[in-house]
């Protein structure tokens, strides 16, 4: 597991991939409860992010690879679970 957290009703970064690396990675996003909630998951460098998906759902699964110093950001408007793993080469 490379990150797992815990989102309630903000947006927080949850996973830096190291600089002079590349991640393959798995995000699971799911609502704590089961109940249907607002998520963005978005991709930048820290500074400038650019959305990667958004909708309303009660689970999200994602496949992404990301370069070195890109940040993986996680957005809701309810309570959620988010679990990053894979690997960096």
């Amino acid at each position: 597991m490379l990150a797992r957290t815990q989102i309630n009703n903000t947006t927080a970064n949850v996973y830096t991939c190291p600089s002079g690396k590349k991640a393959y990675i798995y995000v699971d996003v799911a609502s704590n409860d089961g109940s249907q909630v607002s998520m963005t998951v978005s991709i930048g460098d820290g500074t400038t992010f650019y959305t990667y998906w958004t909708g309303t759902t009660n689970f999200l699964t994602l496949k992404l690879v990301l370069d070195g110093g890109d940040v993986l950001r996680v957005g809701t408007t309810g309570l959620v679970n988010v679990f990053v793993y894979g690997i960096e080469r």
